[in-house]
Parts: C-alpha cells; structure tokens; sequence
C-alpha cells in the first residue's frame, strides 16, 4: 500500500516530512553535523534530507529480505493466476506505458499491482488505499492525481508509477547513485523501494522493518521472478515506439 502522509505534496524536497532521521540511524552512528545535509525542494519550500554518506554506508548490499524461494502455497497461487490472463495482462500495456513515462522497471511495476491488487482497479483496502496500486487518496494528491479518480484504471497506474518514482529518486540522493538508471538499480535498492511503498519513505533508510513490511517486500519479489508479472500484450505499445521490458526504457546513454 502506497502510504499517506501529512503535510503537503509528495516530492522528493518534501521527504523529510516522512523520515525521522533519529530512528532512520543505523545504531552507533553519529548524528551528522549540518553541513552534511544537502538542501532540496522548490523555492517556495527548501526542505532538509538527510545525505550523509557515513550514516548510510551500512546500508549497502543489505536485503530487506533474502531472495525468497516459491513456497507451495504460492505456486498455487500463481497457477491460478496464469489461468486467468485476461485479469493478469489487462493492463499490460498502459504498465508499459506509464513505466517508460516514470523511467521505471515495468516488471517491477506489474509486480506491485499484482501484490497490491491483484489487478483488480476495484479494490479498496481497509485503510482507504484504492485502485490498481492500492494508493491513498493524499498520497495520489500529492503527486498530481486527483483522489476521486484513483479507481480508474489508468489514473490508480499513474499515481503508483509517481510515487515509485518519488521513492527512487530519494533512494538515488540518499544512497548516491547519480548515474544509474532506474531500471538497473541493485536489488538492495529495489527491496528499500518497495517497503517505502508499502511502509513509508522513511524506510529507505531504517534498519528493522515491520514483519508486515518484509512479507510484503518478499510477496512482491516472488510476483517479480514469476511468470504472472511477464508482459505478454505490448503489441499496440510496440507500434508506438515504447519498449518492452527486455529492452532499454531509456534512450542509450541517457542517465537518471
């Protein structure tokens, strides 16, 4: 679930609202002093995020979770999922489309409906969260969305692909990564991105993540190696010019 929050629109000037640099510590670092932080955000509000290499520096290469191995229960499930390719590949190609708009992983972007949703553009969680992405309805404010249209289906893609990229352009100036694209961020990186998704940005950066927040990083990571997650209807994006997910999303050379 893409999380809500107070306190104004989702950018990445605005992360701070959502982190608590006290707890987001790794244990035994100390406190950067203020010259290690770099100033961001519009003009109108230039907001603090925290960019201290040291602080971070444990972080790299730890997985939220171990790469997970498929259990019965989730073979199951994905049997029955791929029994039924008119829900799974309904939406493939405005995931293709919204992927190459955001610079994003289009698997990945599958891989978060599929957990969230199950593909039904339908669906409201008991804490409010609607749609395909199962956002909140501040959240999807925030990044330009307007909450009435979240259950439709081309608006609940738009306002999840936004966000996730929200969360990765934070990730690329907390861990820095200038230089890389999205889509071939390490799998670290992509498992902190999902359980921001699914927990708050300010676990980019925590250590210990609710149990609830592993499972879910691990069930998205499953969805992600399976073969219900493959895009098997980009044929009218192909005539468009957009790329399908084994090709690039980025024009050669070109750097997020």
């Amino acid at each position: 679930m893409a999380v809500a929050y107070a306190g104004g629109p989702v950018t990445p000037g605005s992360l701070n609202l959502m982190f608590d640099a006290a707890r987001a510590r790794p244990a035994g670092v100390v406190a950067p002093a203020p010259q290690a932080f770099e100033q961001v955000g519009s003009p109108n509000k230039r907001l603090e995020v925290l960019y201290h290499r040291p602080a971070i520096s444990t972080l790299h290469q730890q997985l939220v979770v171990p790469v997970p191995n498929e259990t019965p229960a989730y073979r199951r499930t994905f049997k029955i999922m791929l029994a039924n390719p008119s829900k799974t590949d309904r939406w493939d190609e405005m995931i293709l489309r919204y992927a190459k708009i955001y610079k994003l992983d289009s698997r990945l972007l599958k891989s978060i409906m599929a957990a969230e949703s199950e593909f039904d553009p339908k669906a409201v969680s008991p804490s409010g969260a609607r749609g395909l992405m199962q956002v909140m309805p501040v959240t999807s404010e925030g990044v330009g969305i307007s909450a009435s249209k979240l259950n439709e289906p081309a608006s609940g893609v738009k306002a999840g692909a936004a966000y996730i990229q929200v969360l990765f352009r934070a990730a690329w100036k907390i861990f820095n990564l200038k230089g890389v694209r999205y889509t071939d961020a390490p799998m670290w990186v992509v498992q902190r991105v999902i359980a921001a998704y699914h927990a708050g940005p300010k676990f980019l950066t925590k250590l210990k993540l609710y149990p609830a927040t592993r499972s879910y990083v691990r069930k998205v990571i499953l969805f992600y190696h399976s073969k219900v997650t493959d895009l098997r209807r980009p044929s009218a994006l192909r005539a468009e010019g957009f790329p399908t997910y084994s090709e690039s999303v980025a024009p050669s050379g070109t750097m997020y």
